[in-house]
This record gives C-alpha cells, sequence and structure tokens, in this order.
C-alpha cells in the first residue's frame, strides 16, 4: 500500500483530530512488500513449505548439496560510499518536514562495516541450517560415527562473509550433535577456495573471456535507468530543492534495500520512492544481473558453471558423500541456474519491454538471487533406482530436459546435461 499526501491535506485533515500523515513527498510502504522488491539486495524469502516436504516421501535422501549466496550484508565500498554522498545532499534541503527522519537518522554503513555479514545474515544461514536438520534427520544420522563426522564436503570463497555463512550454516545443521557449550556445537571443517584460480565459486573472477565480454552488460540497464530514474530525479529535486541525479535514485534505491534489510525500516529512504518507482529500480538491477550473469548475455553466461556442475555431477557419483556446501555469491547462483536452464523467461527482457513482459518475468533477483539464496541437489533413491531433484531457494524447479517431472531419474538427469557437461572450463574461459 503506498499513499502521497499534500501538505495543504495535514491542514484539513488536523482539524479533524486525526493522526499526523505524511507529508509532501513521502510515501507510506507496508515492509513485506518491500522486501520482496530489492532485487538481489533482498532478504531471503523463507517459502512456507521449508519445514515439510510430502513431494519426497517414500523416497530416501542419500545426498544433499547446496550452492549458497552468503547472508546479508553491509553495502559494498560503491554503496556505502554513494548512500553517504545522498545523504549529505538531502542534509541540504530546507524541507525538513518532508525529510524528518533525517534528525534523526544514524548512518551505519561505515567503510569500516562494508561488505561485511551482520547479524541477520547469520541468522538466515544458521536459520536454514536448523530446517535442513528439521527435513532430513536421518541425513545427519548417516553423516556422524560417534564424533567423527563423515562424508561432508564445505566450502567457500576467499571471503570473510561466505566463511562466516558456512560457519553460521553448520552451527543451525549441527545444533545438539557435538559436545561444545550449553547448545552442543560440533566444529566443522570448511575449505576456503582461493580466489585466483577457483572455478566453482568466484567463477567471473577467473574466467578472462567472460570479463571481456560483460563490458556491454549494462546497456540495458543504463537506457531503462536513464528512462525512469531521470524523471525520479527531477521530482525528488523539486521536493527538496537539492539537485539529484539517476545516480542519487539508484543510492536512495540501496539505502532503502538496506535500512529494510538491516533495520527492518520502510520509513527512510524507501519512503521517498512511489511504489511504481521502487519496481522500476528492481527492474533496472534485473536487467544488469541479467545481461551480466544469465540468458541475456552471450552464450558463454550459460556455460561458464562448466566446473562447478561437474564437479557437483562428481559427488552425485560418489556414494560416500552425504552433504556438500559451497558458499559464493550473487554470480555464483545465477551462473549456476543459467548453466541448468531455470528460472528462464519466455522472452527476452529489454529497456523497451511492455509492462506486461515487465511484470510476468519469471527472471526476477528478487525471488531468485537473494541474500542467502541457494540451489539445492537432493539425490534420492527408491528401491534400486536413483533420482535427482533441484530446488532454487526451497523451492522445487524443473530442470529441461527432466520431460515436466521435479523428481527426475538420475540417468535422465544426466541425459539432459549431457551436451553441455563435456566442457572444459579453461577452454571455454580461455578461449
Amino acid at each position: 500500500m503506498q499513499i502521497l499526501f499534500p501538505t495543504l491535506a495535514l491542514t484539513a485533515l488536523s482539524c479533524w483530530n486525526v493522526l499526523v500523515l505524511p507529508a509532501y513527498g513521502q510515501y507510506l510502504h507496508e515492509i513485506d512488500w518491500v522486501k520482496r522488491h530489492l532485487a538481489t539486495k533482498s532478504p531471503y524469502p523463507v517459502p512456507d513449505s521449508a519445514t515439510t516436504d510430502a513431494v519426497i516421501r517414500g523416497y530416501t535422501l542419500e545426498q544433499l548439496q547446496l550452492v549458497v549466496r552468503h547472508g546479508r550484508r553491509y553495502p559494498s565500498d560503491g554503496d556505502t560510499e554513494d548512500i553517504g554522498k545522498v545523504l549529505k545532499k538531502l542534509q541540504q534541503s530546507n524541507n525538513r518536514t518532508a525529510l524528518d527522519w533525517l534528525d534523526n537518522y544514524e548512518n551505519v554503513y561505515t567503510p569500516e562495516r562494508s561488505g561485511s555479514l551482520d547479524e541477520n545474515g547469520q541468522l538466515e544461514q544458521y536459520l536454514h541450517g536448523r530446517r535442513v536438520a528439521k527435513r532430513f534427520p536421518k541425513l545427519i544420522d548417516a553423516i556422524f560415527d560417534q564424533d567423527v563426522p563423515s562424508g561432508i564436503d564445505s566450502a567457500s570463497s576467499e571471503s570473510a562473509r561466505t566463511l562466516q555463512s558456512a560457519t553460521a550454516f553448520h552451527m543451525g545443521l549441527f545444533e545438539g550433535q557435538g559436545a561444545l557449550g550449553r547448545s552442543k556445537q560440533f566444529a566443522v571443517p570448511s575449505f576456503m577456495y582461493p580466489t585466483q584460480g577457483d572455478k566453482l565459486i568466484s567463477i567471473d573472477d577467473n574466467c578472462p573471456r567472460w570479463d571481456l565480454a560483460r563490458e556491454n552488460s549494462n546497456v540495458q540497464s543504463d537506457l531503462y535507468g536513464a528512462q525512469t530514474q531521470t524523471v525520479t530525479a527531477q521530482r525528488l529535486s523539486e521536493a527538496f530543492g537539492v539537485y539529484l541525479t539517476a545516480d542519487d535514485v539508484e543510492a536512495i534505491y540501496s539505502g532503502c534495500c538496506f535500512d529494510v534489510a538491516h533495520r527492518n525500516r520502510p520509513d527512510t529512504f524507501c519512503s521517498l520512492l512511489s511504489r511504481q518507482e521502487i519496481l522500476e529500480a528492481e527492474y533496472r538491477e534485473d536487467l544488469s544481473y541479467f545481461y551480466k550473469y544469465s540468458y541475456g548475455g552471450l552464450p558463454l553466461n550459460g556455460q561458464v558453471a562448466c566446473a562447478l556442475m561437474q564437479s557437483i555431477m562428481n559427488h552425485i557419483e560418489n556414494e560416500d558423500t552425504r552433504l556438500v556446501l559451497k558458499v559464493g555469491h550473487t554470480q555464483t547462483v545465477l551462473f549456476l541456474q543459467t548453466f541448468l536452464g531455470v528460472s528462464q523467461n519466455k522472452q527476452m527482457l529489454y529497456a523497451n519491454s511492455s509492462q506486461s513482459v515487465i511484470d510476468q518475468r519469471v527472471f526476477r533477483t528478487s525471488n531468485i538471487a537473494t541474500m542467502a539464496s541457494n540451489v539445492e541437489f537432493q539425490l534420492l533413491s527408491k528401491g534400486e533406482n536413483r533420482f535427482v531433484r533441484v530446488l532454487v531457494s526451497e523451492i522445487p524447479v524443473l530442470v529441461p530436459g527432466c520431460k515436466g517431472e521435479e523428481i527426475c531419474p538420475l540417468q535422465t538427469f544426466k541425459e539432459a546435461l549431457s551436451p553441455k557437461i563435456k566442457c572444459d572450463f579453461d577452454e571455454v574461459c580461455q578461449g
């Protein structure tokens, strides 16, 4: 719900003894709605069915593999700087009524915290681990032989926030299984891949061909931003009496995203943007990721998760492996989804796409590439037959080639990926 009230309306309404309403230029948004439209900065949307899964009753879970994005974090260096700059501009406004939240606003987005996992991000991963433990208690039992675990492979990129995310996930997953502290924790060994040469998680840092190809990846998002955010900048400049640019509007959206994600507050930066302007900012970011990491870019985007998918298939063939965790970044989960052919639009996305195409798009990072988003592979058995089931952020997806079957026979799954999985990462990326 959004409401826009001019200042004149306040004078009239105050005579009727009603609650004071927002001043001109401010909007009230339902926080649950905003959380669903923050693109890659969205909090993790836990599905209703996350701890109950009737579909796989009658099957035995032999193995679970998870490729996970880190949890909620503080803004990156660039976003931190941009938020600070736009705050200074807004503080110069004479329209203090419309910006009353600035009087007591504390900017916690400092360079020292830049990119760091926050408490919410740790909790997202911990709770995910708890949900997995609740869904698959037999898997947890199979992992432990007294106080020695077996069949675990845990790794992260060379980043504090990804290693922390892995640790938090394991804390939730194995709580009560060990002997450490009141919650009986267990210390899980986890490997950190050095960025240089990491073909599985920090893929974009090790693929020169992709790095060259991505130079034009923001053409459509820039065009769309010029069409929409320039108009918003004009509106805000007039409302607040300060000169704001399209880049400033992007910084306001970033501030909105992080204030909602970190502080549960839609009444600061978000209050400056209408519902339509938030949707436009979300789509602008989707266009950027659609071309940079997914189906909008060159065919290369569907190939660079080559080594990652080979690793996943190798683990599926290894009967001793029970649990595999790889914690990375936005590009890790998007490259993998693109390789699999899931979360794919029927139509291409452009700056001038019709509103119906924009509204109905499947590729919406607020759903498929949020903080703590993940791609899950379940290896199931029934009798002597084995099956693979794929989920994106705990919601089942259909893999092209699996003939519309959510629980895909392993042989069919292999055949579906066979043309792509016989690849060589160095050949794909060095070319």
